[in-house]
């Protein structure tokens, strides 16, 4: 049942993409898929059971903290979160379905809950996307995270593909060997993974890569490109399921034939955007109307390959990483600055900076750290086009600017843009 769920998953997807050619068509496939969740939905889990015979845009928004407080009400088992935590310990799961977690570097871990016929959905459906299938050579992936999963799993269980998992907390240069001996025909893994394996000539040689988990800034992904020969595409994939991956154009398109997607302006922004997502292939664990913490850059632009899958200019960052700062008019609101504005206005002030960490420390605070080779004089052209994007914003934050030798972690994402700051409530 599980391995002729992947094959259907994967020849659906395969046979969408030559059909989703318009936003038409794409309406259309997904209108009966979602009234079929909201039948099971408000049937089957508990929070959803007030809205029977509602269509979805009935449904209040949720997000993880709502999700992760009441999880028994989002799934179908009934399942609380201390369960589902009990079971990741002991290294369990009720039988024919899975269980997992994210790495919680966020300091906010997420839980899934999902079927094996839904592993192997998922399975069919990012191969369809990402890789294509040889009848005369088994695919090698390799997987580099901090955390594993059974997801994964579907992978070799199903003999289509050889997939090795690489563990991130074990370190780079343990990673790097294990890629070595491994020779991966595909990667897929942070940037600051993939920068540091390009940095150190590991000698790997894949056809294609694959940045996630982590927003993908420009000076990465052009050490990455460069050092393998290829264009870096991108899986835009979270705890909450599979959103998005790039194809051969090297455009990142949503996934749409699984996802239904609704887009929430960002306050202060003319094109910056967070999705709230409905996904249509699961009926374990419901996610309808939840709302991501990540701001996207849509691209309206159709892209060559054909797809009229929305097409994104850029992953943002994280929601809770927009700087608020106190604008220089007392009686007017707040500011709001997002990760992007900062990132840009750090690479554009000096092309020899290459890695970088901005914070907002204090309500009126921002610390740049630069890494130890950066002079006196890109230090302080840095600093003013800080002071220069926040003054065309409405604010006049204190900038600090440091130096340090600047080294990824392996427990955590990489966040070059962080908001540390939470004021008091007191």
């Amino acid at each position: 049942m599980s391995r002729l769920a992947l094959a259907s998953a994967y020849l659906r997807t395969w046979l969408l993409r030559r059909w989703l050619t318009s936003r038409n068509r794409i309406e259309r496939w997904q209108q009966p898929r979602l009234a079929r969740l909201m039948h099971d939905a408000t049937r089957q889990v508990a929070f959803y059971r007030g809205f029977r015979d509602k269509d979805l845009s009935a449904l209040p928004l949720v997000d993880k903290r709502e999700v992760m407080a009441r999880f028994q009400d989002f799934n179908r088992l009934g399942l609380m979160a201390a369960q589902i935590w009990s079971m990741i310990d002991r290294g369990e799961a009720p039988k024919g379905y899975d269980v997992g977690c994210s790495t919680g570097t966020s300091g906010n871990q997420g839980l899934y809950l999902v079927s094996d016929q839904e592993r192997f959905v998922w399975l069919g459906t990012i191969v369809a996307k990402a890789i294509p299938l040889s009848l005369l050579r088994q695919h090698r992936v390799a997987v580099v995270l901090p955390r594993s999963s059974r997801l994964y799993d579907a992978a070799n269980e199903s003999k289509l593909l050889k997939l090795r998992f690489v563990d991130l907390r074990l370190g780079l240069q343990s990673a790097a060997e294990t890629l070595a001996a491994f020779k991966p025909d595909v990667v897929v893994a942070p940037p600051k993974a993939l920068r540091w394996f390009a940095e150190n000539d590991v000698a790997i040689a894949p056809r294609t890569m694959f940045s996630s988990a982590e927003v993908l800034d420009p000076p990465d992904r052009e050490v990455i490109e460069r050092r393998f020969g290829l264009n870096l595409r991108q899986i835009y994939m979270a705890t909450e399921g599979l959103f998005g991956v790039s194809c051969e154009c090297g455009t990142l398109h949503l996934a749409e034939d699984v996802v239904h997607f609704e887009f929430e302006p960002v306050a202060g922004s003319p094109d910056l955007v967070v999705p709230v997502v409905t996904d249509f292939t699961r009926r374990t664990q419901i996610m309808a109307r939840y709302r991501m913490n990540d701001i996207l850059r849509l691209d309206s632009r159709r892209c060559p390959c054909g797809s009229a899958l929305q097409a994104v200019a850029e992953v943002i960052g994280r929601r809770d990483d927009v700087f608020v700062l106190p604008n220089r008019d007392a009686a007017r609101p707040d500011v709001m600055v997002t990760p992007d504005v900062l990132r840009n206005a750090v690479l554009a002030a000096d092309r020899s900076i290459d890695d970088f960490r901005i914070r907002q420390t204090g309500e009126n605070r921002i610390d740049i750290v630069l890494p130890l080779h950066v002079g006196v004089s890109a230090t302080e052209g840095v600093r003013t086009a800080v002071l220069v994007a926040c003054t065309q914003l409405e604010a006049r934050p204190v900038v600090e600017m440091q130096h340090e030798a600047l080294q990824p972690r392996n427990d955590a994402k990489l966040r070059r843009v962080e908001n540390c700051w939470k004021p008091s409530t007191a």
